[in-house]
């Protein structure tokens, strides 16, 4: 990367929300393009200069962090529901978003503010057109989830918010959001992914979630196997930080699945079981309820249980087993790991009995010859097609997998038609699953 100034690629005035995402955009994107080991070696320190540029905004609200693989965007949506609803003002940051770019920032329970996320966009911009690219920790320009983070923090401090449920972008030692000292740090649970980037097995990877656990501060995490437990608990031992594992200290998770939600109960050693709603479908959301639940026990005692089921019961979010229509009625969720689309699948068929569809694109560098194995005997015919272009993927590669294991399968590339075919495949009768990739869960989604 040449010297020069950070924020050259793009001086047009931001005047939208649009402006603002196609601007952040211009920086390197670790969401397309991985970092080099450079850049992320000195990324916490280009975090920590941005947020010193304007006040460290960061140090403000009362902060739970939210690391893991599977559901770590739907437990910091539950634990910013619940904190909303007991009156708190709390901002939420997730990654990576569906449809539109805002779902990424926002006030739980509110709409974000398109007019004050460009009048801080254009504060950032006009700082960091002005830093040279040598004046960066590692001579590096900011990336774009590091902007956005920013933003997301000066976002929440004019927001007024005294509390915060941040996400972590990709593993967790070296994230951007890692800045933060929190009340507490949160880990749901593991798999395989990223692999070039945070390690080629379970426990390196598990490593680079534990980055997140800060000296003293309580760490929660949910339902791990016996690798990844040990993991945690060397890294709880070393920083002095209390470790609560949800298998060891909730008791007995029930859950059931209905068109309109999850039932589901769980309490704690000593107390009475209590029993919940979900607008959320899944037996796994039943699990992240409970990690959201013992968590703030813990370090927010004084919450009332109604808060717990006002919160619990209006979190909704796109992509994640959301059904929409009918005949066939479409479900989208943007499982892409092996563990995610075997848990999707178990509450996809508890809730959709009968014949159903699979229509699915995955990026490259996934897994979906483990993916096909789970699901392709599931279903009656499958169509593959394109996720999109933001990231390279290989339709025709994953549809001859899935042929192997269905040989109802078809590839049509391109995502509308595919959606026509796959209606026309169902009859108009019974369900058809859109899933193994947020990328594909937006191009369908954008199509109803």
């Amino acid at each position: 990367m040449s010297a020069g100034v950070t924020g050259s690629r793009d001086r047009g005035e931001l005047r939208t929300a649009a402006d603002v995402f196609s601007w952040t955009e211009s920086f390197t994107n670790l969401e397309r393009t991985p970092l080099s080991t450079d850049q992320r070696n000195y990324r916490l320190d280009r975090m920590h200069r941005l947020l010193h540029l304007f006040g460290d905004p960061h140090a403000g609200p009362r902060i739970i962090h939210v690391a893991g693989t599977k559901g770590k965007g739907s437990t910091s949506a539950l634990i910013a529901s619940v904190l909303a609803a007991s009156g708190l003002a709390t901002g939420l940051y997730t990654s990576p978003h569906v449809q539109n770019a805002f779902e990424r920032i926002g006030i739980a329970g509110q709409e974000p503010r398109p007019e004050l996320l460009v009048r801080l966009a254009r504060a950032v911009k006009a700082v960091i057109d002005l830093i040279p690219e040598e004046g960066m920790p590692g001579h590096y320009s900011p990336t774009t989830f590091e902007i956005l983070t920013l933003l997301a923090f000066l976002y929440f401090k004019e927001a007024g918010c005294t509390d915060a449920v941040i996400e972590v972008g990709i593993g967790g030692r070296l994230d951007a959001t890692n800045v933060v000292t929190p009340l507490a740090s949160v880990i749901t649970p593991l798999d395989l992914e990223h692999t070039d980037i945070l390690g080629d097995t379970i426990e390196e990877i598990a490593f680079e979630k534990a980055g997140i656990i800060k000296p003293g501060v309580p760490a929660f995490f949910g339902l791990q196997p016996p690798e990844v437990k040990d993991v945690f608990r060397a890294a709880c031992r070393e920083r002095g930080s209390s470790g609560t594992f949800l298998d060891e200290t909730v008791t007995t998770i029930s859950s059931r699945v209905d068109r309109g939600g999850t039932t589901c109960s769980f309490g704690l050693p000593g107390e009475p079981t209590c029993g919940f709603r979900l607008a959320l479908l899944g037996d796994f959301q039943a699990e992240n309820a409970a990690l959201a639940w013992m968590t703030l026990r813990r370090v927010r005692p004084g919450i009332p249980l109604e808060c717990f089921q006002a919160g619990f019961a209006s979190v909704t979010l796109p992509g994640r087993m959301e059904a929409r229509g009918s005949g066939p009625v479409i479900v989208l969720d943007g499982a892409h790991t092996p563990l995610a689309v075997t848990r999707l699948l178990a509450s996809f068929r508890a809730v959709f009995p009968g014949e159903a569809v699979l229509l699915f694109g995955s990026v490259s560098g996934k897994k979906p010859r483990e993916m096909a194995e789970i699901l392709a005997p599931a279903f009656s015919h499958v169509v593959v097609s394109t996720p999109g272009t933001f990231k390279e993927s290989n339709p025709a590669e994953v549809a001859a997998i899935f042929r192997s294991r269905n040989p109802s399968t078809v590839l049509e590339r391109d995502p509308e038609k595919a959606l026509r075919l796959a209606r026309e495949l169902s009859g108009g009768r019974g369900s058809l699953l859109v899933t193994g990739s947020f990328y594909m869960v937006a191009e369908i989604r954008k199509l109803l």
